[in-house]
């Protein structure tokens, strides 16, 4: 049993977000943009929003030229608030942002169909979360550490479900089985790799 998911894509993405303009057109001060404008990169980016000496601060519009897309709150010139990020390939984040990186409260939409709800960290799944898998229609509730399962309960179609530990995505240490259809219960131990080293089968 191997619980990878989709992948996200990075928070401030591989080129980050330039600070040099090619074009500004909105308000200056003292030569230096402060207010609402158009800002224009070398690189293709265009933003939209407010500058606060110079520096995107505030509710703004990023578009990169790979086709992702930033809205949300920008301060010091990096996304730190609440935003939405549709990545190239069309998974989307919405949530609590840090430093230029996924931090708190956020769902992620993957292409595939799959969600994830619950805490991030530095851009990667942290804390309490919820994952949906769309293929199998089974969803994990539990805890994540640095972008990986740690502890909690799959849950399967049918009813029935495994809680336990996980290491790498996978079944460690001591987990519990039900099986919905018979009222089995499957208690024991599993090794690293995923592989069931010793239990119980409690039968009802």
């Amino acid at each position: 049993m191997d619980l990878r998911g989709g992948r996200e894509g990075k928070g401030g993405l591989e080129s980050g977000q330039p600070t040099r303009f090619k074009t500004w057109s909105g308000e200056l001060v003292d030569g230096v943009p402060n207010g609402v404008g158009t800002a224009t990169f070398p690189n293709g980016d265009v933003y939209v929003g407010p500058y606060v000496n110079g520096k995107r601060t505030g509710k703004g519009k990023y578009t990169f030229a790979n086709g992702a897309v930033y809205e949300g709150d920008y301060m010091d010139n990096v996304k730190h608030g609440t935003g939405t990020m549709t990545y190239p390939d069309k998974g989307k984040y919405e949530g609590a942002w840090s430093q230029d990186k996924r931090h708190g409260e956020g769902t992620y939409f993957y292409p595939n169909g799959d969600i994830y709800q619950g805490g991030w960290a530095g851009d990667k799944k942290h804390g309490k979360g919820v994952y949906f898998f769309k293929e199998s229609m089974s969803q994990f509730c539990g805890t994540w550490h640095a972008g990986d399962f740690r502890s909690g309960e799959w849950v399967f179609r049918d009813g029935s479900g495994y809680e336990g530990r996980f290491h790498k995505n996978k079944p460690y240490g001591r987990g519990t089985y039900r099986f919905t259809s018979t009222g089995n219960v499957l208690d024991g131990v599993y090794k690293p790799n995923g592989e069931w080293k010793t239990g119980n089968l409690t039968s009802r």
